[in-house]
């Protein structure tokens, strides 16, 4: 464990959050393209004719890129559950003969879930939100199923961005962590929204679980997780 997942680290960014003293930190300690970094090492680390998993692929920005760099031998699964998002995603890379668009969500188990739409002009904030029944319902099915139906193929690179849901995610790709062909996973960890669903520990499970699956974990910056396998 890490001391950004340790859990008085965890507890002091709650109460950060809860006075506002957090966003006033970030302003005055982090540039406004903080995620650079981030960026930088997620894009590195794919290589040509690589497969790459976009999970929360949202309107393309880093699905188009990732479609040149794996190139024509290549190929990028980018999997987004709003529709709203997803028209505009289907648009952004209806040229791009090396990605398949897959219209759910990804996590721990096969069903439906409810999907709130993101105010923002982006969708950025676009979010699974419970059980059937609360906002627009959406598929949702777990990686491995999808693989073993062979829907998708093993990726070398995983990409994860699902505000909130990314322990869900990671507990339904058993089959996919431990093949020796996943390089590397790259997400973003939303402490907070962890948090308000009831799992603030879960930063560090994803941690701990990774590293069983013989993973390094390094953090670019204080929201974003790189697993590279040892």
């Amino acid at each position: 464990m890490s001391w950004r997942t340790n859990s008085l680290i965890v507890t002091l960014r709650s109460y950060g959050r809860k006075m506002g003293i957090n966003r006033l930190v970030a302003r005055l300690v982090t540039s406004q393209d903080y995620e650079d970094k981030f960026q930088d090492e997620m894009l590195v680390s794919i290589r040509k004719g690589d497969c790459v998993w976009d999970v929360g692929a949202n309107l393309g920005l880093y699905t188009t890129q990732f479609s040149e760099i794996v190139g024509e031998r290549g190929k990028v699964f980018a999997f987004e559950p709003s529709p709203e998002n997803f028209d505009k995603l289907r648009g952004a890379v209806n040229k791009l003969d090396n990605v398949k668009l897959i219209p759910m969500a990804l996590g721990s188990e096969a069903g439906s879930v409810g999907f709130q739409q993101g105010n923002d002009p982006l969708g950025a904030t676009s979010k699974l939100v419970g059980g059937a029944g609360a906002g627009i319902e959406v598929a949702v099915k777990r990686g491995d199923d999808l693989l073993g139906d062979g829907k998708v193929e093993i990726p070398n690179v995983v990409k994860i961005d699902t505000e909130g849901f990314e322990l869900d995610v990671i507990m339904g790709m058993g089959e996919v962590i431990a093949s020796p062909r996943l390089r590397t996973l790259c997400i973003e960890i939303h402490f907070g929204l962890l948090a308000e669903r009831g799992q603030p520990n879960a930063p560090a499970e994803i941690e701990n679980l990774l590293q069983s699956a013989g993973f390094a974990i390094s953090w670019p910056d204080s929201s974003h997780m790189m697993a590279n396998r040892n």
